[in-house]
């Protein structure tokens, strides 16, 4: 009887994780034709909205999730101060070369340097952090590493948007 509840919990904590992830990745795939109705804007007013209301909304989500301690704790502490500059400095970085980039009509680029990312991320968490991936997951890395080499040569230039976005984001990501 405890199995089957606690397969009932993960099954059910398995489903709100997809629709969740669903959801943001939904509303990650609209953000484009926001940033474009928003490209008359100068970069720095659109960037400096998206970093004033993260603030609520992270505040929010703290609140909803009972982790309010953990934020207490983290702003006592002057290294988790000083990561949260550098991370806020990497993601403003991506968010500013993501604005620009929509703006000048850049979108399949910025679209590239979100699939080049988790590349990247693979790649840092094989050479920094010791993971190892198995032989599908190989497969899997080499699979989309050819794509991108494809998408390049297609291209005809080295994509410089795509992999400041992918870059930025996956040492956002690490630190």
């Amino acid at each position: 009887m405890v199995t089957a509840t606690a397969d009932l919990d993960q099954d059910a904590k398995a489903r709100r994780g997809f629709l969740l992830a669903l959801g943001a990745y939904f509303l990650w795939g609209l953000l484009p034709f926001y940033m474009k109705a928003v490209a008359h804007l100068p970069l720095i007013e659109v960037i400096s909205h998206r970093i004033v209301w993260s603030v609520p909304i992270a505040a929010a989500v703290l609140v909803w999730a009972g982790r309010t301690a953990d934020f207490k704790a983290a702003i006592r502490s002057p290294k988790s101060l000083a990561m949260a500059a550098l991370t806020a400095t990497l993601i403003s970085v991506n968010w500013g070369i993501y604005v620009w980039a929509i703006a000048v009509d850049r979108t399949v680029e910025t679209a590239l340097g979100y699939y080049i990312n988790p590349l990247v991320s693979v790649v840092v968490g094989a050479v920094l952090l010791g993971e190892r991936l198995d032989r599908l997951q190989i497969a899997a890395v080499a699979l989309a590493a050819i794509a991108v080499t494809v998408l390049t040569v297609e291209a005809g230039k080295l994509p410089w948007v795509s992999l400041a976005l992918a870059f930025s984001f996956a040492a956002y990501g690490f630190f």
